[in-house]
């Protein structure tokens, strides 16, 4: 059962860095009036300076089921921090618990309500955790369409992980919003299980399984 939009899971921060909004304002300039833009109106050279931190994934049969959501391309940051290739690979595959549904939901949401999500998330790694911004932003095929796919951002809060540290084991999630068109958040401040700040695993029992083969486009 997906949550509605009305969601009662939020966060009461914005947009933790400069590069975050700058792309969140990316994306509200191209929609314009419409719920969401055009995959064919993403300019790479506009957001040439964060192309190591983007990400597209999209549905395979087009109706937004989180379950078909795969990656079709990862920056090279993301990859590198990962320690492998993302392009092709389920958009689970990003996320350390695979069996908490809650991500998976929430990228159908913002698909098919077509509405930008802001999630505040943890990046974890055996020895470390890192704060990250996850903003996922529908778009659309063709002009008569829905929206079959997002244009991702993991943006570092703080301090980014270092390319050459332990390989990220994946996300946790710690509370997440729908955005306006304004950055602004809409919602009542609270976590995904109780509205009290979530618990998250303070060292990792395991390391995802890593591919350092192929190339990171």
């Amino acid at each position: 059962m997906r949550p509605s939009p009305a969601s009662k899971w939020s966060i009461t921060r914005g947009m933790h860095n400069r590069a975050s909004r700058e792309i969140f304002d990316y994306w509200v300039r191209l929609a314009g009036e419409r719920p969401a833009p055009l995959r064919t109106e993403i300019d790479p050279v506009a957001l040439r300076r964060y192309l190591p931190h983007l990400f597209i994934a999209a549905t395979a049969d087009g109706n937004g089921d989180s379950a078909g959501l795969t990656f079709r391309l990862a920056g090279t940051r993301i990859c590198d921090m990962f320690g492998r290739e993302f392009r092709g690979a389920p958009y689970e595959d990003l996320w350390f618990d695979a069996t908490n549904r809650q991500p998976f939901e929430i990228a159908a949401n913002a698909i098919q309500y077509e509405r930008p999500v802001l999630l505040e998330v943890h990046v974890l790694r055996p020895d470390d955790e890192r704060p990250y911004d996850l903003l996922l932003m529908p778009m659309r095929p063709h002009d008569a369409g829905f929206s079959d796919r997002l244009l991702g951002a993991l943006m570092p809060r703080s301090e980014a992980l270092a390319a050459t540290a332990t390989p990220a084991a994946g996300l946790v999630l710690d509370r997440w919003t729908f955005l306006e068109r304004d950055g602004g958040i809409p919602a009542t401040p609270s976590s995904p299980e109780t509205g009290d700040e979530p618990a998250r695993p303070s060292l990792l029992s395991r390391l995802w399984p890593t591919s350092l083969t192929g190339g990171h486009r």
